[in-house]
């Protein structure tokens, strides 16, 4: 099986712009990580919520910035997040903001899997923590630093 049948851990962010407007800071780093083979969008979706609590789905064309063109973004949308994952964004909107809602694969360690598959093993289950849970784990293995009663 080549890195074209298989696909890297695939995530998903949504990033609120309470402003309304996106910014173009992290659609730079965005693209030089597109750029160098770390990442690959899947999916790019730009969600708006109105001062009526209506949620869109727009180009994201539709923001000027003036030193980044988000236009160049248009094409991302594959339609993966569907209309519940959209309402799910949009529930944690504020009126007036828009979400960048991002999709995106993680190819780096396709060359490992690949490694183990030659080798006749198999990928059984794949997952995800989120950062509550990560944050938990490392919060039950911090050591105690209560004083024990003597």
């Amino acid at each position: 099986m080549s890195n074209q049948d298989q696909f890297g851990p695939i995530e998903y962010v949504a990033v609120e712009f309470p402003s309304g407007a996106p910014t173009s800071a992290g659609f730079e780093q965005l693209l030089t990580l597109v750029d160098s083979g770390v990442i690959r969008i899947l999916d790019l979706e730009f969600v708006t919520k109105a001062a009526d609590g209506s949620v869109s789905v727009v180009p994201a064309s539709t923001f000027e910035l003036a030193d980044f063109d988000l236009a160049q973004f248009d094409g991302a949308a594959s339609g993966l997040l569907d209309a519940g994952d959209i309402a799910a964004v949009g529930d944690e909107l504020a009126a007036g903001s828009v979400a960048a809602v991002l999709v995106y694969e993680e190819p780096a360690i396709l060359p490992v899997i690949e490694a183990w598959t030659r080798s006749g093993a198999k990928v059984v289950t794949e997952g995800h923590l989120s950062v509550d849970e990560l944050a938990a784990a490392l919060d039950n293995t911090a050591p105690d630093t209560t004083e024990k009663d003597a």
